[in-house]
């Protein structure tokens, strides 16, 4: 790609999300980042926010994506105050996780030990589901509405939720200029690239997961913004479920793509076979192995 056409793609990704801001955000930022910090007493290892131009990269492995390209856009401009909010979520996360025993998955090896405790498999079907732009489309509503989910299972003070929060007020830069995400209130963000833009995904996912086993029982997972369901009933029975994880999402702001009634799909990087009861590596098209000498 050469330099003219990335710029015009990278300002299309900024303008549609985005709107121009001014520098006293970017100052009162500072300052409120300054009062957390002098109070935890990490004032002398907390920095100002890094005006660090943001960056895209494309979306390759889509269909069609010469001719219709889709992008990731990339913050790296972030408050250090994240890395407080990760240490906090790491901790809530895992008590989540424990108490609650929702299959939040963060490696392939977690997946399969769930499919191989899958029951009768044969009699089982897919529903294959991904959130749509999973990070960015966390609102601040939402988060709110999982720390009050995670709070049923471990202790979150108000300092600590203010961390979590603030750590979430951010600011986007390009040429030096601040933009602000259009649709926040209080310059709310799940940035990708931002210190705890995964953990608060996995929060997230935890208190959305609680919903749907709820309803539909523990046979459900999610792995980053993919999930995994293998539920016993009817194609018309599953068909409706289906329709129940849209309703789920969509009443918390998100929206998800899904697919159903099917025996075999390919999850992370293993193929998953109902049929069979067997899993196997999967690879996307055009991956060659290369040969080690």
């Amino acid at each position: 790609m050469n330099p003219s056409s990335y710029d015009k793609l990278l300002q299309e990704n900024i303008t549609k999300t985005y709107k121009k801001s001014s520098d006293h955000l970017v100052d009162k930022l500072d300052s409120q980042s300054a009062k957390i910090a002098e109070r935890l007493k990490l004032d002398d290892r907390i920095e100002k926010l890094a005006k660090e131009d943001a960056f895209i990269t494309l979306k390759d492995h889509k269909p069609n994506f010469q001719d219709n390209p889709s992008c990731r856009l990339i913050n790296p401009s972030k408050p250090e105050t994240g890395k407080i909010s990760k240490h906090l979520l790491d901790e809530i996360n895992n008590a989540i996780i424990t108490g609650s025993k929702v299959n939040q998955w963060n490696y392939t090896s977690s997946v399969l030990k769930w499919f191989n405790s899958l029951e009768n498999k044969s009699s089982l079907s897919f529903i294959c589901f991904d959130v749509c732009e999973f990070y960015p489309s966390i609102t601040e509503k939402l988060l709110s509405k999982a720390l009050d989910f995670a709070s049923k299972h471990c202790s979150i003070n108000s300092h600590e939720r203010e961390i979590i929060l603030h750590a979430k007020r951010s600011l986007l830069f390009n040429d030096d200029c601040p933009w602000e995400k259009k649709s926040a209130s209080n310059l709310f963000d799940v940035t990708m690239g931002s210190f705890d833009g995964a953990e608060t995904c996995e929060l997230v996912g935890c208190f959305l997961l609680s919903i749907l086993t709820e309803e539909y029982g523990q046979n459900i997972g999610l792995y980053r913004d993919d999930g995994l369901a293998a539920l016993n009933g009817t194609p018309q029975e599953i068909e409706n479920t289906k329709k129940g994880f849209c309703k789920v999402f969509r009443d918390n702001d998100l929206k998800i793509t899904v697919e159903a009634n099917i025996t075999k799909t390919n999850f992370v990087d293993v193929m998953l076979d109902l049929s069979s009861g067997k899993y196997y590596p999967f690879t996307k098209e055009g991956n060659i192995p290369l040969e080690s000498n």
